[in-house]
């Protein structure tokens, strides 16, 4: 159920629409909305900046430290291409339409949401995908305090939203002040800011520092992940700020805004590269972001996305798993479109935290809270056959889910092997003995050793779920599989009424993201009256709550150098594998595609750590190729078969 993150992380949608469906999304778009009066919040936002002194700071310029040492980070190589051509329109399929455009709060963290958000919005810096190096974004230089728990930025005065708006200090400000609220009714912000930063400090009107709790393996990864909030568009933040917000798109600092025109729900969303964008001419971004448009179109049928990508009608063909499926890049690679030139094969090996594509079991539900019952289930999934199957040996296993941290990945890990005997005999200690007459084992209550299995209502998923389920049998456990479209399917994990689900999240490096899918604080909530009630909205999938875990993953949050971030993600990594209750599945060392013959690339292929290809904005739709193509394809023309493959950081 990955689209693009991960992560994380990832993730993370919305249902087919029927006709009464699409009358209340028309009702809910800006401009045609009366249920939300103007309001103004101006007034208690100053008050409560004025009320918490201590956390939001106003000094002079005069108070920033003496002998900092600003950094401008401009000494690396560019990213892109020079020969780049801006222009044209890039065509891309999306499998199922989001629920909202906010970025936060329910439903936020959506499966769209990295297309118009994640990979779009610019920091206040941002790491070169090369080098792993801090480079200039909205901040144009950077210092850290000698004692490491400040980070103090000076904004590039060319920084502005694309309504021409200029980004200004406070609106950091307003990104604590929209985070800690209990408005925003996000799962997640408040207990990060709270627990991660300790001031927010003007100097100037393009100075100001970050401070935080605790020190930090790299003070800068924590202070730049505070964005800015543009004050005019959330000037009516409040109460009933997920319903009022749900169509509407914040002003974007990046290259990419969407026009309420084009939004057009249960069909596509369009996003139009900014007029004037105050970024387009600087270092590391100038030769990026070069369409002038991109047309997400809902097509549900993987089937059909192919079928339009044969029609020059998509530019890009994948899946939701991340890459071309077995079946399509062995089965019909000898279309006429591939022999022929019009369409190319693509295939680049990245370095990249690995997507946490797991079984996830709900320890919340009858018998995956019994220890036994989850060790049997991971030795009685047949993973190997669906690598040798489903996806032609193109994979490998997953070991854990942490796959790709560098020196933050457990070694030692390794996943539990398909082995129906050692299945059984965890199952029978947890009391199941005796088999049914359809080969499932029952407890002596005679209640069958039986869970449903939830994946996304694809082929890929559906055949390696069919697999799984053949494989449990021999172990005696029935797996009921249920194929859900993939903003069905998030929901249901989201509101943890599922039992098992096959499910992936966005992943970023440098470290593993524990707190948000182990910690108690995403599995149980308590009420006013004391009664503990499923956390919803949150990543913890597993449902896991344990105290002494817990206490790891609260000290690895505060880990103040590398050596002690490793020494607390391995023992997190090994208690949480221990508890079975994830199941790791499968991983690849790279990402291909077919793409259309006028979707031209940089001659490395792609930037090092990138997830996917199209996330770091270095390709460009050539349209001179593509009216050469199409009436090469008229006139029955061939350019020739074209594989490409760059495998410069394959690991050896």
């Amino acid at each position: 159920m990955m689209r693009s993150t991960d992560s994380g992380l990832w993730s993370k949608m919305q249902l087919i629409f029927g006709a009464s469906l699409l009358a209340l999304l028309s009702a809910c778009s800006p401009g045609s909305d009366d249920r939300f009066p103007p309001y103004d919040n101006t007034a208690e936002v100053e008050a409560e900046w004025k009320s918490k002194p201590d956390l939001y700071r106003f000094r002079s310029i005069a108070d920033l430290p003496p002998n900092l040492k600003w950094e401008t980070g401009l000494d690396y190589p560019e990213m892109g291409d020079p020969d780049a051509k801006k222009g044209g329109k890039f065509n891309y399929d999306m499998p199922n339409f989001p629920p909202t455009l906010r970025f936060m709060g329910p439903d936020g963290g959506n499966t769209f949401r990295s297309e118009h958000w994640d990979n779009i919005e610019m920091a206040l810096l941002a790491k070169h995908l090369n080098e792993d190096k801090w480079i200039p974004c909205i901040a144009e230089k950077w210092a850290v305090s000698e004692d490491r728990m400040t980070v103090f930025f000076q904004l590039d005065p060319a920084a502005c939203y694309s309504d021409g708006v200029k980004v200004a200090v406070e609106d950091f400000f307003m990104m604590f002040y929209v985070a800690l609220s209990k408005h925003a009714k996000d799962p997640f912000l408040p207990d990060y800011y709270s627990k991660e930063y300790s001031a927010i400090t003007k100097y100037d009107d393009r100075t100001l520092g970050i401070t935080l709790k605790e020190t930090k393996p790299d003070p800068i990864l924590t202070a730049t992940s505070v964005l800015p909030l543009p004050r005019h568009f959330f000037r009516e933040f409040g109460e009933d700020f997920p319903a009022r917000y749900q169509w509407r798109k914040m002003p974007t600092t990046g290259a990419y805004d969407i026009k309420p025109e084009d939004i057009k729900h249960g069909r596509s969303i369009t996003l139009t590269r900014v007029k004037d964008w105050w970024a387009k001419d600087k270092k590391y971004y100038r030769y990026r972001y070069n369409p002038d448009r991109i047309v997400y179109r809902l097509v549900a049928s993987i089937d059909t996305s192919f079928e339009l990508l044969r029609q020059g009608k998509l530019d890009f063909f994948s899946s939701s798993a991340l890459t071309v499926p077995p079946n399509y890049w062995y089965d019909k690679g000898d279309i006429p479109e591939l022999l022929n030139g019009y369409i190319e094969r693509y295939t680049f090996f990245n370095e990249f935290p690995r997507i946490p594509r797991c079984l996830y079991l709900n320890q919340s539900m009858p018998l995956l809270d019994n220890q036994d019952i989850r060790t049997g289930l991971n030795y009685a999934i047949d993973m190997d056959k669906v690598i040798n199957v489903v996806l032609r040996g193109d994979a490998v296993r997953m070991q854990s889910s942490w796959s790709g941290y560098g020196r933050f990945t457990n070694p030692k890990l390794r996943a539990l092997p398909f082995d129906p005997v050692k299945a059984q005999e965890h199952f029978a200690k947890a009391g199941f003995t005796k088999r049914n007459e359809k080969g499932v084992l029952e407890n002596a209550e005679g209640k069958p050793l039986s869970f449903l299995l939830s994946v996304g209502n694809t082929p890929l998923y559906t055949q390696m779920a069919l697999i799984w389920k053949e494989g449990a049998l021999k172990a005696g456990l029935e797996l009921r599989i249920e194929a859900l479209d993939f903003t069905q399917l998030f929901k249901k994990g989201d509101q943890k009424e599922h039992e098992i689900i096959l499910a992936g999240f966005g992943s970023m490096p440098p470290y593993p993201h524990m707190h948000e899918y182990f910690h108690s604080e995403n599995a149980w909530e308590t009420k006013p009256d004391g009664t503990k009630v499923k956390k919803v909205d949150s990543n913890n999938f597993t449902m896991t709550s344990h105290p002494e875990l817990d206490k790891l993953i609260d000290q690895q949050r505060k880990a103040p150098n590398e050596d002690e971030m490793q020494r607390l993600c391995w023992l997190i990594e090994e208690f949480v594998q221990n508890l079975g209750c994830q199941i790791p599945t499968y991983e690849s060392p790279f990402y291909r595609y077919y793409h259309a013959r006028w979707m031209r690339w940089p001659k490395d292929g792609n930037l090092k750590i990138t997830r996917e290809a199209t996330d770091a904005f270095v390709w460009w739709i050539d349209e001179d190729i593509k009216a050469e193509t199409l009436a090469a394809k008229r006139e029955g023309r061939s350019f020739g078969e074209t594989t490409r493959i760059f495998d410069q950081y394959r690991q050896k």
